[in-house]
């Protein structure tokens, strides 16, 4: 079946602005997570992050119209994501360790 490239531009749009919350998001409950110490808001942290991955490499390989500039911001997404996602565990075992101390 053929899709129209109208319908397909509005789908893609609706995915971005979905990008864009759940991005606004995880970084907040990483953001409180980190500055509370508290286990859950990391948690989510990073489950969110799966989906926000899977985002950039919708918008590498198969968005519409991909730019050399959007599959370079999508790797560099990707590359802090995986960052940010290490260095999540890292904190939520240190969060584990100070709760086990305390």
């Amino acid at each position: 079946a053929v899709v129209s490239t109208q319908s397909t531009g509005a789908a893609e749009v609706s995915l971005l602005l979905l990008y864009a919350l759940c991005e606004a998001i995880r970084l907040y409950l990483g953001n409180k997570g980190n500055l509370t110490e508290q286990p859950f808001p990391t948690v989510v942290f990073l489950l969110l992050t799966l989906p926000m991955t899977m985002a950039y490499v919708f918008t590498m390989l198969l968005q519409t119209y991909v730019l050399h500039l959007d599959a370079i911001m999508s790797y560099i997404g990707i590359g802090f994501c995986g960052l940010e996602f290490i260095l999540g565990i890292v904190v939520l075992l240190q969060f584990s360790r100070s709760d086990i101390s305390t």
